[in-house]
């Protein structure tokens, strides 16, 4: 049985484009990681990252939450291994910006 025009429906969407690529698997734990530090879904990280850098978070007791984990899990690996691998310190590096995006909010 073959569906006739008039029984499709057409949706017009604003963001009608599929877009998938390849990544190590440390470039998927980091994007992954930064994705969940945001609060953000993945799809409004990556756009966001590239129509405005940097990200626009909005801080809130989540956030807090996931900064203060990942900022105890960053202090566990150098207290046991005296140093962040490449990975951890662009983790480090993000959070020390989402951190100078907050204050500067809060001094608004």
């Amino acid at each position: 049985m073959k569906m006739s025009h008039e029984n499709k429906k057409v949706y017009k969407r604003k963001r009608n484009k599929i877009i998938s690529f390849r990544a190590t698997e440390g470039e998927a734990r980091l994007l992954d990681r930064k994705v969940e530090i945001s609060g953000l879904t993945k799809q409004n990280y990556i756009i966001s990252s590239l129509t405005s850098p940097p990200v626009s978070i909005k801080a809130d007791y989540r956030l807090e939450d996931k900064f203060a984990l990942e900022i105890f899990r960053l202090a566990k690996v150098v207290k046991k291994y005296g140093r962040l691998e490449e990975e951890d310190q662009e983790i480090l590096r993000f959070l020390i910006e989402i951190y100078y995006e907050i204050k500067k909010e809060k001094s608004l």
